[in-house]
């Protein structure tokens, strides 16, 4: 089966008791983050779920998705009662998590809205948001051992969610943007983000774009490079460039491996990225 999945020269493919998912050696080699981002495969969702779908609110069985995240957790070493679900709107609102938010999501209701990021540094909490196109951001803090797990769409990243990251772990843990490792995770890719010219025009207001982030395609499309556009964000944010972890991996380029909302459209399941700290500091 691993044949069938593109392969990549940024992220690792791993299968741990029947679920696939991608993860980047850089972030592993850091020794105190768990990570991953989920493919379709590995989950007990039938129909136009199946089979690893991720999200409650797309019309699929709650006791099969519940499956779904325990068979997520358990290949990528953690507790599901640990994980925490963000309420992601395509905005720009960060949430940190505490030990009592734990299972936020899954196991307790949310008492939050309109979050699309989560950012913690409690041990063994994990940190998930969910997607079928739109990025997902793994920020790992070297020195404070902080995490935070990101959604960033094109609002998102029009309204500068990965600057704001880098902006809000300074102000929950003190990081330095110097001290940060980045993952930009699979994702729709410069090669079939195409728009038209309102969100173009948009997207051209970023503080960080370039005008080498846009193809015309003609009729009034474009294609857009939403990964230089976020990678370039966190370097203006003071992130170094050697840190930060760019996919090659297109998620409506391969869907029969990846839930594309491009592709899709409504009849689909989505996603998880999930980052958590290991264990306490030794």
């Amino acid at each position: 089966m691993e044949n069938a999945f593109p392969k990549s020269n940024t992220m690792r493919l791993q299968k741990n008791n029947g679920v696939m998912f991608y993860v980047f050696p850089q972030l592993e080699r850091l020794g105190f983050v768990d990570h991953g981002f989920s493919t379709r495969f590995g989950g007990v969702s039938e129909g136009y779920h199946r089979s690893m779908n991720l999200s409650f609110s797309n019309g699929d069985d709650e006791i099969k998705v519940m499956e779904n995240f325990r068979n997520f957790a358990g290949a990528l070493g953690v507790d599901v009662k640990s994980m925490v679900l963000s309420d992601q709107d395509h905005g720009t609102c960060l949430r940190e998590i505490e030990e009592k938010d734990q299972g936020k999501g899954l196991i307790k209701e949310k008492d939050y809205q309109g979050i699309d990021g989560l950012l913690t540094k409690v041990p063994r909490t994990a940190l998930v948001t969910q997607h079928a196109d739109c990025i997902p951001l793994f920020f790992a803090d070297s020195k404070h051992q902080a995490v935070a797990m990101v959604h960033s769409g094109w609002r998102g990243t029009w309204g500068e969610m990965a600057k704001k990251t880098v902006e809000g772990m300074k102000t929950a843990f003190g990081t330095k943007a110097e001290d940060l490792y980045v993952g930009i995770g699979p994702s729709i890719g410069p090669c079939c983000f195409e728009v038209e010219q309102d969100v173009l025009v948009k997207l051209q207001e970023v503080p960080s774009w370039k005008d080498q982030d846009v193809v015309f395609q003609g009729n009034e499309k474009y294609r857009v490079d939403l990964w230089q556009l976020n990678k370039r964000m966190l370097q203006d944010a003071g992130v170094q460039e050697s840190r930060i972890f760019v996919t090659d991996l297109c998620t409506k380029c391969h869907p029969q491996v990846f839930f594309s909302h491009r592709i899709h459209g409504n009849q689909r399941g989505s996603l998880g990225g999930m980052i958590a700290v290991k264990q306490e500091k030794i």
